[in-house]
């Protein structure tokens, strides 16, 4: 019996290793993987790293998991969004970067209703 590679799924497209997230189109909680995964990390603590990096992060990535292709709700979407500035303020990325990918992401998925007041940043935000 021949074994299926890992770079395929039904329909023979690839999918690269791992198991592919439900609804992996360009939804918020990709676009908020995509933030946390693409700002540089300047933190030399591992140990802050694991908790305030890699924890937020596999909270998005197991809320993604159980929402499958729903968008997530207005809490989940503020926690999402508090999760990801934890995770910049770990990273130390700096001032300008958190607010360009912020308003990037809010205004891609239309989010500036909830979140009237978070742009321009305040320190330690």
């Amino acid at each position: 019996m021949e074994k299926t590679s890992d770079w395929k799924m039904e329909g023979g497209a690839g999918k690269g290793p791992g198991p592919r997230p439900p609804g992996s189109g360009p939804g918020v909680i990709g676009s908020v993987l995509k933030a946390v995964v693409c700002t540089p990390n300047r933190c030399d603590d591992p140990a802050r790293y694991e908790r305030e990096v890699i924890e937020p992060s596999r909270r998005i990535r197991k809320l993604w998991e159980e929402l499958g292709d729903r968008r997530p709700d207005d809490g989940q979407i503020r926690e999402l969004i508090a999760l990801l500035l934890g995770i910049f303020e770990a990273k130390r990325v700096d001032q300008a970067e958190r607010e360009d990918r912020l308003r990037d992401l809010l205004e891609l998925h239309g989010l500036q209703p909830l979140f009237p007041d978070l742009l321009p940043l305040r320190a330690g935000r």
